[in-house]
């Protein structure tokens, strides 16, 4: 399909229109990076909070954590933004010099938005400590004392909500050797909160393939069913799934999706009937596919065709 022409992705039944990009945070400007930290949710109707990362650009080439957490709120589902608020949790984090906060995910249930935090090395980025969450019932006025979230090591890569309850994907690996899968116990762990998080437990394990699988996914499709995603650094061509038909509880479909410009990092959402992936290219730039049942892909679409606006 090539490059982008324009801003309108013609596809047959329906055409996904993109506007042109606006500035959020000019982190060249400010000699700063903003590597990890690319959470949002909509906590009320066009009410949304969008987290993003104040790092240093000089450590590891600022392709790390070292710094703080910035949000923002919008009122009018992103047109405009408030004032930059510093979470406390990733300051008092830097100070202590034991780690440092990124905020993996973030969703919203009854106004209230819970966050969920990567715990990182100093100076560093891995190896992870165990994820942690935090909430705000003020619209991120103030922030409760962070809770653990599991005894395991590892990095959540996604979280839902799905009839009242908050569905949470964490990777078990803490990433000493490398964020993909390299021992037998770097599994995929599903857990649920049924109390608006105010605790969380463990629902299964997904039987998504350990070797070199990464980063991940998960959607609710409208039959209710869960499919849970991932990459695979050997085949970025082929991307892992796991669907579940009870909210969770057990998977008993597995398979492989064809991407043709590969997917690494994938994120899907559903928008208007139609599924919508999108990730950076491999090493390449920042590809778009849609799908109808999320299964099946089309062609990719190379929105960037460069890989440094695609971090």
């Amino acid at each position: 399909m090539g490059e982008i022409k324009g801003t309108t992705w013609k596809q047959s039944g329906f055409s996904l229109v993109f506007d042109q990009p606006t500035l959020y945070v000019d982190n060249q400007k400010r000699k700063r990076s903003g590597h990890m930290t690319h959470a949002m949710a909509e906590f009320r109707p066009d009410s949304v909070i969008d987290f993003n990362s104040n790092c240093s650009a000089v450590v590891s080439w600022g392709h790390m954590p070292h710094g703080v957490v910035e949000y923002r709120i919008s009122r009018d589902a992103g047109e405009n933004w408030g004032d930059v608020h510093t979470l406390p949790y990733s300051v008092q984090a830097l100070y202590d010099g034991l780690f440092t906060v990124s905020v993996e995910k973030a969703v919203a249930i009854d106004g209230r938005i819970v966050a969920f935090c990567l715990r990182n090395t100093p100076c560093a980025c891995t190896p992870w400590r165990t994820m942690t969450w935090i909430c705000s019932d003020d619209e991120g006025e103030t922030w409760s004392e962070p809770k653990e979230l599991s005894g395991y090591r590892g990095r959540l890569y996604d979280a839902r909500i799905q009839k009242g309850k908050i569905y949470a994907l964490l990777h078990c690996n803490d990433a000493q050797v490398n964020f993909t899968g390299n021992d037998p116990e770097h599994v995929y762990r599903l857990y649920v909160s049924e109390d608006r998080g105010e605790s969380f437990r463990e629902l299964s394990v997904v039987p998504i393939p350990v070797p070199g699988r990464g980063y991940g996914a998960m959607i609710f499709r409208p039959d209710g069913s869960l499919v849970v995603y991932a990459y695979n650094e050997h085949d970025e061509c082929h991307m892992d799934w796991a669907i579940s038909r009870d909210s969770g509880a057990s998977f008993a479909e597995i398979g492989q999706s064809y991407l043709d410009k590969r997917i690494r990092n994938p994120q899907i959402s559903l928008l208007d009937g139609t599924y919508i992936l999108q990730g950076r290219a491999g090493s390449r730039g920042f590809v778009f596919y849609n799908s109808p049942d999320g299964i099946q892909w089309s062609e990719g679409l190379m929105l960037e065709s460069e890989k440094g606006p695609c971090y």
